[in-house]
Formats: C-alpha cells, structure tokens, sequence
C-alpha cells in the first residue's frame, strides 16, 4: 500500500500506562511508533509519565483524572497534530472540545466490553471469597466504564486487534463503519533474535518442555495449570515446565497448583524483553490457557521461536492460530482435559513431523511483521483522514 502523505506527519500517541517496552499495552504503541519513525514521521507521545511528571500520587490513582490531564494537553498542543493514536477510555471528549482538526483514533489492545465479560466470569469463580487485586481491577474497571464508549463514540476510527472485537462493535454498538482491524506484530529485528536463539526443532522436541509466558493470575488461567501439569507428566513422565514472566516465585505457583518442590517446574518471575529469545530457545510446546485476550503477544513471540502454541479458543490467539494447519490447537475455553490432550500430542509427535509443524509455526509469525502493520495502517488513517475532511468540506 502507498501511503497518502508527501510529508512527514505529525503523530501523538496518547497511552495511560507507563512508557515501557515490557509492558503489554504500551508496547503496541511503542514498537508501531518506532516503524513509523522509520518511514520519516514524527512520533510523540504523551503517557503516564508525562501527565504524572512527579510520580502518580495516592489521590490521582484513585480519582484516575489520566483522562483529563489528556485532555488538557490536547487542547493545548493538538492542533499541530495530524493524528492522534490513543488507547479507548483515555481521550472520552469530541474533537470540537479538543480543539483538532486531524485524524483521533481510538485504540483497543483487549475491547473493554470482553474485560467486563472476564470479570464477571472471575466474580463467579471467586463467590464470596475476597481477592484485593481482583476487586480492585473490578472497580477501577467500573469507575471508568462512562470514559470507554464515549471515547469509541467520539474518534474518527477504531482499531482493533481482532475480528471479534470488529464484530462486537459493528453488530452491538454500530460502530464497524469506522472499525478497522490490524494484528500485533513483531520486528524485523525482533523475529530475527528469536529465530537465531532457537535449538533446532529436532533438540527442543527432546527437552520435552512446556512454556507459559503471561502474568500468573486467573484471567491468565492460573487456575487451571495444577491440573494442566499433573495431566501432562501422568503422560509424559519426562516432561518439564517453564513459567516466564509471571510476577511471583516458584513457592507461591507451587502452592497455588497444589504441588511440592520439584526440579522440573522452573519459574523466571520477571526478564528483561532482550533476554527472551534464549529464555525460549529449549522449549517445545507452548500452553497458554487465557480466559481473554486482545492479541497475544507471547503467543506470536512462541510461534518465531518455532514453537507451536495450544491455547483457549478465545479473541486474540486466534488471530494467530487459525493458520497453522489442523484445527486442534484452539481448544474450548476452559476444557483443561482438551487441552492437555493436544499439550500431549505434541509432546509425543514423531520427531520429523515436529520439525516439519516448528518450521510451520514460525512461517505464522512471518506473517505478523509490524513493518508491514505500520505501513497499511498509517495508509489506512490517511484515507481516513482525507475522507472526513471531504465530508467537512461537503458540509
């Protein structure tokens, strides 16, 4: 696609979270933004650091005031914007308050509504039982439930990362005229570490270990994984466990799956983002159980390694998974046996027919290069953009 632009554009990307590479949402933001630094655009960025410069305070956090903190900062500077990439809830106010002209584009990295399905899901499992973190996600998701729609309502464009958010927007809200989709993606750079890290298929099938990367909590199927394990070693005596990035040591994940000591469950509560691809480099199969997601990068991250993922049926992974071949690697949400079962498959295939579905696997994550992403999507926010002020100028 030819981008409709003979200048450099100006970009604003708006984000409520930290600035961080190793966070999952604003990591969106961060790596498309570099893509389109590299074509010759302006990128800046206004986030939590910026509308906190001292540090979020007790009373901000509580209040949650990020969005009109944006605001503030839009009126002021916005003008000299030609687009304005922020995350859904964070700029809930119509152009005409913001005083811009160019192109405001709400962005998802997991629809709000399916975070209020999860949540609704997790108070069921919880009952009566009290969970401080779970109540807090549960109410900071309520305080700001009026900024979510208002945001979708007021932008010129949606992005979303999925085909399920797509259809959610177009058949429950209206809102699929002005709804686009575009997939996570990884670098050039970036698919090229992970492949060079990994052991050839043929070794990494005989380490027989199974990989989870993701926070340890309910929405990320931490519920399930003591029975996932003792399922899988009752088939596969050999086989071993490696947990990544999950904020908590071995003791409490042990303890939460009802399991003693062991020597083949190791835990890597946090890493760096650069040491990823030789923390994958051994692995042989991926197991993600999440209940929700917007995309999945660890899913995309596994398949460059050339390590095929099974995961829940659910927005996100499917993105990804639908083009390996074979149907068996979305299993029913929830169904820890299904799960396990193609967990096993794997882990006992033949040794060529592994080889041949690693290569596979990572041909899938060829496809997902934010080169291309940065491109067709700054392509599609310039018709955009020109299509509305044709309208303007009509009017």
């Amino acid at each position: 696609m030819t981008l409709l632009t003979d200048r450099p554009l100006r970009i604003l990307m708006v984000c409520h979270m930290p600035w961080n590479p190793n966070a999952g949402g604003s990591r969106v933001q961060i790596e498309i933004a570099e893509e389109w630094r590299k074509l010759g655009h302006q990128v800046e960025k206004f986030s939590q650091e910026d509308a906190y410069p001292q540090g979020i305070s007790r009373l901000s956090w509580l209040v949650d005031d990020f969005p009109q903190r944006a605001r503030t900062f839009v009126q002021r500077h916005g003008h000299s914007f030609d687009i304005i990439d922020a995350h859904q809830g964070n700029l809930p106010f119509s152009k005409r308050d913001l005083a811009i002209q160019g192109l405001l584009v709400a962005r998802t990295v997991g629809l709000y509504v399916f975070v209020d399905e999860f949540l609704r899901l997790e108070r069921q499992w919880r009952g009566r039982k009290f969970s401080p973190k779970g109540m807090m996600v549960e109410w900071m998701q309520q305080r700001n439930a009026r900024n979510y729609p208002r945001s979708l309502q007021h932008c010129d464009l949606i992005n979303v990362p999925n085909h399920d958010e797509l259809v959610y927007l177009r058949d429950r809200m209206g809102l699929g005229q002005k709804t686009v989709v575009f997939p996570f993606g990884l670098s050039d750079q970036r698919l090229a570490e992970i492949s060079r890290a990994s052991q050839p298929a043929i070794e990494r099938h005989a380490h027989q270990t199974v990989v989870f990367i993701g926070g340890w909590q309910p929405r990320k199927g931490s519920r399930d994984w003591g029975d996932i394990i003792r399922y899988v070693r009752d088939r596969c005596p050999q086989s071993q466990f490696l947990f990544l990035g999950t904020g908590i040591g071995a003791e409490r994940l042990l303890s939460d799956c009802g399991l003693p000591p062991c020597d083949w469950i190791t835990v890597v509560p946090s890493y760096d983002s650069s040491e990823l691809p030789q923390l994958l480099s051994c692995a042989t199969v991926g197991a993600f159980p999440s209940y929700m997601e917007g995309f999945g990068f660890s899913v995309l991250e596994k398949l460059a390694a050339g390590i095929p993922v099974i995961a829940y049926d659910v927005p996100g992974p499917r993105e990804m998974l639908h083009h390996l071949p074979g149907d068996n690697w979305l299993t029913p949400v929830g169904d820890r046996t299904a799960f396990c079962k193609q967990l096993v498959n794997v882990l006992t295939m033949h040794p060529s027919a592994y080889a041949e579905l690693a290569h596979q696997s990572m041909e899938v994550a060829s496809k997902f290069r934010w080169r291309e992403i940065a491109a067709n999507t700054l392509t599609t926010y310039m018709t955009h953009r020109y299509a509305t002020n044709e309208r303007r100028s009509i009017n």
